[in-house]
């Protein structure tokens, strides 16, 4: 971002990053596993180099949660430098020579990554920089960039993993972010079970910040705009419901919640937060002040590009408890099905889940409650096919709008949310595998695709 009337960029959660361990807004005992593995690893690595029971980290957990935060913190409190580990571009672009090939000067190809990458870990392990912080002799390499030719082969990244272990005795912190598909979790596709077992790598996973810990992120960030006669130029402190709206919004995310709430404080962003319109002002009347106000909250929100924030049980309650607003084309939702299964994309299986231990005390109908059972056993259908991640998303909106539409009469009174339930219509392919195999049926591994496509309907004709 550029600073008003300068061309000085200048990074607005550089200029608030926690200096000390008292200032992380994360939980305590999360602060304090990361800090007892380092101090075991720089202990280890100083005294024992040929130890490697403290050498390799994974540090997991959702987006916005404070990993990487959390491991600079700690690291600088202990004196410690950290190298951290940034992909390179891996294109290369021809500006000058005007896409003429017989005056084009010889170019030699790029390393790959996978060698940039090998050359860091050697390079940063075994030598000091030239920027390192005087007085700081221990240093400990961050990963959290993967390369995305280990993503494609993760055997490479093994094969470096090996390398790095047998010829460093420098710690390593790896970094996987949390993803809703298997096919991109970093975590299981590079660090299986065998990979953890074989290289004695410890684990610490992290959860979403709570909205307490958010709270006192933007406490410190408020306190140190009010302390700073040169922050107050640029950023201003917003009034206390814009903040609510940002913690609610943010759903955990603690980067997210910083980087809005520094948005709002920018006073170069023409916004309406905490001040009344002109027209309200000129009328002087309160009851126009009032309606003024409750009606620029939802504006501020968009303008601050917030999202209403849609925890579990306020879904629940959309769901199980739909209203309706009248219209020209006649009765319609109040909050439409598509914009709930939007909110719980990321956990379909628990909210369905959620629905089946609890949908059957709202409804009144015990035809409503038929047809909503019934939308409820197509989604867990569609939910148990489990060679496909992108039914997920049909089964959350079948079983969404299914009781919706079928809850026409509501019941009335308070009624305890149930916790969820497990539910599982088969056995999976494993299971149904080993099965055969103790019957004798098959006496060779299977592939999964095979299976579900034939030998499965083949095995139960031959059985009837």
């Amino acid at each position: 971002m550029l600073r008003k009337g300068r061309e000085e960029s200048f990074d607005l959660l550089r200029q608030f990053e926690p200096a000390k361990e008292a200032d992380l807004a994360i939980h305590v005992k999360k602060i304090e596993e990361i800090k007892h593995w380092l101090e075991a690893a720089l202990q280890e690595s100083e005294y024992e180099p040929e130890g490697v029971a403290k050498q390799i980290l994974l540090v997991t957990g959702p987006s916005g949660s404070g990993k990487s935060v959390c491991v600079k913190t700690i690291a600088k409190q202990l004196k410690c430098d950290v190298k951290e580990w940034t992909t390179p571009v891996d294109v290369e672009l021809f500006y000058e020579d005007s896409f003429d090939f017989e005056t084009r000067e010889d170019k030699r190809s790029k390393p790959s990554q996978k060698q940039l990458f090998n050359d860091f870990l050697h390079k940063s392990s075994r030598y000091c920089s030239l920027f390192s912080t005087p007085g700081k002799e221990r240093k400990v390499l961050l990963v959290k960039d993967f390369p995305n030719s280990f993503l494609r082969s993760p055997e490479e990244f093994h094969e470096s993993l090996e390398m790095y272990q047998n010829q460093s005795s420098t710690p390593i912190v790896f970094i996987a972010t949390d993803a809703s598909s298997k096919s991109l979790d970093i975590a299981m596709k590079l660090f299986p079970s065998a990979i953890m077992e074989n290289f004695h790598i410890d684990t610490i996973k992290f959860n979403a910040v709570s909205v307490t810990l958010m709270k006192k992120a933007i406490k410190r960030i408020s306190s140190l705009i009010g302390g700073s006669a040169e922050l107050r130029k640029t950023f201003q402190v917003p009034p206390k419901p814009v903040e609510e709206d940002i913690v609610t919004s943010s759903q955990g995310d603690l980067r997210n919640c910083c980087l809005n709430y520094l948005f709002t404080c920018l006073k170069s962003i023409p916004s309406s937060l905490g001040n009344a319109p002109s027209a309200t002002l000129q009328s002087g009347r309160n009851k126009t002040t009032k309606s003024t106000e409750k009606g620029s909250s939802k504006r501020d929100k968009g303008a601050l590009g917030l999202s209403e924030g849609l925890t579990v049980m306020h879904g629940l309650g959309r769901i199980l408890h739909p209203k309706y607003v009248k219209n020209d084309a006649g009765m319609r939702f109040l909050h439409a099905p598509e914009d709930i299964t939007d909110s719980f994309i990321s956990q379909p299986a628990a909210i369905i889940s959620l629905l089946h231990s609890n949908y059957v005390s709202r409804c009144s109908d015990v035809h409503c409650l038929s047809s909503a059972s019934d939308c409820l056993t197509v989604a867990d259908l569609i939910m148990n096919e489990y060679r496909s991640d992108q039914l997920a998303s049909y089964g959350l909106n079948l079983a969404v709008r299914g009781i919706m539409v079928n809850n026409e009469q509501t019941t009335h009174g308070w009624h305890q949310i149930k916790k969820k339930v497990s539910i599982q219509l088969q056995n999976s392919a494993q299971l149904y595998t080993d099965e055969l195999t103790k019957l004798g049926i098959i006496t060779r591994p299977i592939p999964q695709k095979l299976f579900a496509s034939e030998y499965r309907g083949l095995t139960s004709i031959i059985r009837n």
